[in-house]
């Protein structure tokens, strides 16, 4: 019987609760996921800040400081905590042509995760910005990263993490297929598929043999997982 994949709640447990916030980061604990996939970008004065968009409420993060955002919007630091024993992936957020955005980011995220006292392992760094991730693995390659992808051709993206030494490619559910899983496979890099929320496309996923599920319905991939036991 195969391996089930590791279920990361997406954002949370986000059907039930606010995306990105410490309840939903509590409630996916709660129902018995492998670990969570969060968002982050950096506030004007250096703090990550957890978030999908860009702004809050018109406001963009990257121009205000932390203080100055609502109490919903959690600190990188803080969903941490909350989310402690879990595996974490670590969306960081990109804008595109401003590759600056990303890169401040990912410089600001490699110092905080230093200063915690958690094994490096813990951490998944994925963003569709690439140029980030490649930074990351030339200046801290103790940190694993995946390529975020939605479209293809696929091989371009894992040839690029087979020459950067990526951890693990992170497509679209749309995108993964057979052929895709016996290439990461054979390169050694990890599959972690987004998102997942149809269960008949868990099971097809579950018999490719991917590593992870990125679900917005993780208690009910959950179930999926514990049905086919």
């Amino acid at each position: 019987m195969r391996q089930n994949p590791a279920v990361y709640a997406h954002r949370g447990a986000s059907r039930q609760e606010r995306e990105n916030t410490v309840q939903a980061f509590k409630l996916a604990a709660e129902m018995g996921v492998d670990g969570v996939e969060l968002d982050v970008w950096r506030s004007r004065d250096g703090v990550l800040i957890v978030h999908h968009d860009p702004d809050v409420n018109g406001r963009l993060i990257r121009e205000l400081p932390a203080n100055e955002l609502p109490d919903y919007v959690p600190d990188l630091s803080t969903a941490l905590d909350v989310c402690r024993g879990l595996k974490v992936n670590i969306e960081i957020k990109s804008i595109q042509d401003e590759p600056q955005v990303a890169l401040s980011t990912a410089e600001a995220l490699v110092d905080m995760l230093r200063s915690r006292p958690e094994p490096t392992d813990r951490w998944i760094i994925s963003s569709f910005d690439h140029g980030a991730l490649d930074r990351i693995r030339d200046e801290a390659s103790e940190f694993l990263t995946g390529l975020l992808f939605w479209e293809g051709p696929w091989i371009s993206f894992l040839q690029h993490a087979v020459e950067q030494k990526h951890f693990a490619l992170h497509p679209h559910e749309t995108l993964v297929d057979e052929t895709l899983r016996e290439a990461t496979t054979e390169a050694g890099i990890q599959l972690n598929v987004w998102t997942v929320n149809d269960q008949l496309r868990v099971a097809e996923l579950v018999e490719l043999g991917v590593d992870g599920l990125i679900s917005d319905v993780p208690d009910e991939v959950l179930e999926t997982l514990e049905f086919r036991n």
